[in-house]
């Protein structure tokens, strides 16, 4: 089964708007089993639509296309569709009662003269929108399936995962995939490391399996093995294991799995019924941010304090006006006290510390950009370190903030 994803917008290529159904729908067609095999970007142009659009139908039997499907005159996607597939537009039952209950679901009316929702290709299958407003298409011809969903993030995963995907499967098509992957999470170590000191062989070790892939991010590199039958997997897993644990890369791995480290962590802090907190100046609640993101978390995450003025470290933290004065609000000393003063407001089990220079001013041959003071506090311990990191402001505030978090991780571990 050949899938293609068409996007489709001016504001995505003149770089106004970040894709995100890309990274969506990638790993969650992987998950079934199923890959995504060719993606196409184009302007709100009829030209280009229409040569994604023929190209696409000639070598894959699914074409999704993500955005214009709205009601500016910039959304030609309908239009285009239906020139495509040589269909004319007309008003169709369906899509109205559609369009009336999503317009019911927001207390607004709807009628034809608010826009042309109602009017789709003949042939073409109108489709419920669960979040949103404007109907999805789906043109079925020759046993292939050519379907478009909004632009919108969310509105574009709940149509494709709970509307599409469902429609495809009534209508006969094979959306049973059989493939595996074993991931190998690491952290601190960048792939030259990996792969040209520590683990000089490690790659065509790995081939034997399926095909490999390094992926690197912003604190760590995820090593893949993708492999055809998801039922080798518990097999290739254990055989993996055992070549990776006799290589020096086994102190850098924190995961074998797919989660991100901000689930991890919640999983791991229920896993021992441990609840933790932060205290955060130069991350600004980002750390908080990112542990609130995942479900759940409320059972683990007591909260977090953002004392970015040195008078919050000082009132809600009970950090001394002696030590700022004296070390700096960038210290370990002002670490550790914020993470003590934070553990202890909340009552927590564990709590990590957040003081740093994210730049792009304020630094100094002492205390340069890039240096974060971070601290731990626990019933047994309270210790602090300093690390330095390269980037601008948005990169080092997310290195900054990974960086505690995988101290946290192991504090956890090694309870």
């Amino acid at each position: 089964m050949t899938i293609e994803l068409i996007i489709i917008g001016d504001e995505i290529l003149n770089g106004r708007t970040l894709d995100a159904n890309l990274a969506w729908m990638a790993p969650w067609l992987f998950k079934k089993g199923l890959n995504l095999n060719h993606v196409t970007m184009v302007r709100d142009e009829p030209t280009q639509m229409i040569e994604a659009m023929t190209t696409a139908w000639k070598r894959s039997n699914i074409i999704i296309t993500s955005g214009g499907i709205g009601p500016t005159l910039d959304d030609l996607t309908k239009a285009i569709m239906a020139e495509f597939a040589g269909k004319t537009l007309g008003e169709d039952a369906n899509a109205r009662a559609i369009v009336e209950k999503n317009y019911k679901r927001i207390d607004r009316e709807w009628t034809p003269q608010t826009n042309a929702y109602h009017l789709i290709p003949k042939d073409f299958i109108a489709t419920d929108n669960p979040v949103g407003l404007a109907p999805g298409l789906v043109y079925i011809n020759e046993g292939k399936a050519l379907m478009a969903a909004p632009g919108v993030p969310k509105e574009f995963a709940v149509m494709v995962e709970d509307v599409f995907f469902p429609l495809l499967e009534s209508k006969g098509f094979n959306l049973i995939g059989d493939q595996g992957q074993v991931v190998i999470r690491t952290f601190g170590v960048p792939e030259e490391k990996i792969f040209g000191e520590l683990c000089p062989t490690l790659w065509k070790d790995l081939e034997r399996f399926g095909k490999v892939s390094s992926l690197p991010h912003i604190t760590g590199v995820d090593i893949l093995v993708t492999f055809a039958g998801e039922a080798n997997k518990t097999e290739y897993q254990k055989e993996i294991q055992s070549i990776v644990e006799a290589t020096s890369l086994v102190p850098h791995v924190w995961q074998w799995g797919t989660l991100s480290l901000e689930e991890y962590i919640v999983q791991k802090a229920k896993k021992l019924g441990k609840t933790i907190c932060f205290a955060e100046s130069c991350t600004g609640g980002l750390v908080a941010s990112k542990i609130t993101d995942i479900s759940g978390s409320s059972e683990v995450f007591l909260g977090s304090v953002v004392s970015y003025a040195n008078s919050a470290k000082e009132d809600f933290l009970h950090v001394s006006d002696r030590d700022i004065k004296k070390f700096g609000a960038v210290s370990e000393q002002v670490a550790q006290a914020m993470a003590q003063g934070a553990r202890e407001k909340f009552k927590a089990d564990y709590c990590v510390s957040f003081s740093g220079i994210a730049g792009p001013s304020g630094g100094t041959v002492e205390k340069p950009v890039g240096l974060v003071c971070q601290g731990f506090s626990s019933a047994t311990k309270l210790v602090s370190r300093s690390l330095t990191f390269k980037g601008d402001r948005q990169k080092l505030k997310e290195r900054f903030a990974m960086s505690g978090l995988f101290w946290l991780l192991k504090e956890l571990e090694d309870y």
